[in-house]
């Protein structure tokens, strides 16, 4: 269980209004095209989302350190199967999506190879495009 600790914040007026106009096209949006999203989301909601995906960032960026470190044994890695998984989609889904030999995305998945920059973008762009650094990461080799 997460626990919460109540926190004020001083914003500019301009800020609030981006804030605020933001959450009410993104509320109107919701209550158009996906009505299963009956909830609304508040300011606040926003805000902490925008907090943690900073945090996300400023983390995935330290486990990607290794990127400038040519030659340290900073084994590149994907997660395109848990993103799919979490999707829905099949590895026979996302083979017959992107005409990627099955064996290929096999591979792909389990880490055994990682994809050439033509394979990485049919992926992506099948998966709808996820955030770079929830694709890839840099593992330390022991």
């Amino acid at each position: 269980m997460t626990n919460y600790k109540k926190v004020n914040l001083f914003l500019s007026e301009e800020l609030v209004d981006k804030v605020s106009a933001y959450v009410g096209i993104e509320n109107q949006k919701n209550s158009l095209w996906r009505q299963e999203r009956r909830n609304y989301i508040q300011e606040t909601d926003f805000i902490a989302g925008i907090i943690i995906d900073f945090f996300d960032e400023i983390e995935s960026n330290s486990v990607s350190s290794g990127f400038d470190d040519l030659g340290k044994p900073f084994r590149l890695q994907n997660n395109f199967k848990e993103i799919a998984l979490k999707k829905g989609m099949t590895q026979k889904h996302i083979a017959d999506l992107t005409n990627i030999d099955p064996g290929n995305i096999s591979r792909i998945w389990k880490n055994q190879s990682q994809p050439s920059l033509d394979y990485f973008l049919r992926i992506w762009i099948c998966l709808n495009c996820p955030p770079l650094n929830k694709c890839l990461y840099r593992e330390v080799e022991k």
